[in-house]
Order: C-alpha cells, then sequence, then structure tokens
C-alpha cells in the first residue's frame, strides 16, 4: 500500500513538472499593428490663378462725335484674380480689374488744355458651374456679385457735376469655354456682362448725369492650377 502511494506521488510531480516546463515554454503571439500610410498634404490642392485681356465690346462711356478738341476710348483692360475648385462642376473666383477708359480732351491754344476723364475698375466675386469636358474643352456659366469703382474728373464747368469718386454695387453674368492646354495650364475664352444700375455717368448729349452703366466684355486669359 504504501509503496503504491510513493508511485502515485512520484507521477503526480512528474506531471505537474512537465505541464510548468510547457507551460513556461508557451507564449502568446504579439501582434504589431501596421502604421497608416503617410499621405502627403497637397497644399495647393483645388486652387487656381487666373489673369484675363479683355475686350469692351459695348458703347464706350464717351459715346459722342466731338466738334472741337479729340476723344479717345480706350477698350482694351484686364484683370487678376484666385479661384477654387469645390468639385469638377463647382468653382469661385475673386477678381479685381480695369474696365475701360475714357478721355475727351481740348487744346484751347493760349487758354490752355481742357480735359475730361472718366475710367472704371471693379473686384467680384463669381462662381460658375462647368458643364463637362469634351475632347479637352469644357464649357461654363457663372454669375458674379461686387463693386464698381468709377473715377471721374473735369476741367470743365458743367450746370450738374458728377461725384468724382464712385463705388456702387455690381453684378455679372458670365459665359465661355476653357481649354486644358497642360496638366496645370488652361486657356480661357469668355464674355462677361458687367452692370452698375447705381452708378452716375455724364451724358454728352444732354450733358445731365443719368445713372446705370452696363459693360459687355470679351475676355482672353489663362488658369494655373496651384496642384
Amino acid at each position: 500500500m504504501r509503496t503504491a502511494l510513493r508511485l502515485f506521488a512520484f507521477s503526480a510531480s512528474i506531471a505537474a513538472l512537465c505541464g510548468g516546463a510547457v507551460a513556461a515554454d508557451y507564449a502568446p503571439p504579439i501582434f504589431i499593428e501596421q502604421a497608416p500610410e503617410y499621405v502627403p498634404v497637397e497644399v495647393g490642392s483645388g486652387w487656381y490663378l487666373r489673369g484675363d485681356v479683355t475686350y469692351l465690346a459695348s458703347d464706350p462711356v464717351y459715346d459722342f462725335d466731338p466738334a472741337i478738341g479729340s476723344l479717345r476710348n480706350n477698350r482694351f483692360g484686364g484683370s487678376a484674380g484666385i479661384g477654387y475648385h469645390f468639385s469638377d462642376l463647382l468653382r469661385t473666383d475673386l477678381n479685381i480689374g480695369l474696365v475701360a477708359s475714357d478721355r475727351y480732351r481740348i487744346d484751347a491754344g493760349a487758354a490752355g488744355t481742357f480735359e475730361e476723364t472718366n475710367k472704371a475698375w471693379y473686384g467680384m466675386a463669381n462662381a460658375y458651374l462647368d458643364l463637362g469636358t469634351l475632347a479637352g474643352f469644357t464649357p461654363y456659366v457663372g454669375a458674379g456679385i461686387g463693386v464698381l469703382h468709377t473715377r471721374n474728373s473735369s476741367d470743365f464747368a458743367y450746370p450738374v457735376d458728377i461725384d468724382s469718386n464712385q463705388y456702387r454695387l455690381a453684378y455679372a453674368l458670365n459665359a465661355g469655354v476653357n481649354y486644358q492646354v497642360a496638366d496645370n495650364l488652361s486657356v480661357d475664352l469668355g464674355y462677361q456682362y458687367l452692370a452698375s444700375p447705381k452708378t452716375e455717368y455724364r451724358d454728352f448729349n444732354t450733358l445731365a448725369v443719368e445713372d446705370g452703366v452696363d459693360y459687355h466684355q470679351i475676355k482672353l486669359g489663362l488658369r494655373y492650377d496651384l496642384w
């Protein structure tokens, strides 16, 4: 009986030692989480720069045939701005530019030279809807709102004078087509109707001051995407 008990105790000790050794040799697997993939931030993504040369296709503000003196209507202007693509369909930009300028001048000999000038600038926030791209051409339509600034100076005496510096609310309607010539560069040909109903101007047929000016502009420019 005593011998059987000793054999049982010895067997139990051996089992315990084996089990402990097995437990000590086992180690659970170590899982290492994979680091997230690095994605560089595109600082200029979505932004673009633009510059345009404009031509005034409508009648100038000084639209008359002078009996004396000389009249110069400058129909060329230009603009520059920055824009942002919200999607392939929607984009906006902010532009500032010169619309046109007019000058009427009389050389009165010994009495001196008399001159009257008018210049117009604008600042406009525009939104555009791009209508899809086919063979690199993307037609678009858009509208904008902003401010028209006109500066008038005159050496002549009139019954009714005009405000020399005006800042008036203006709006624009735009349409055109853009053509992609490189990855980041495109050519833009467009039309803009720019109007300011409260801007004053002088009607040289009556010499009276009237309200409301509008311009029909043809625009040719470049857009450069900053990505």
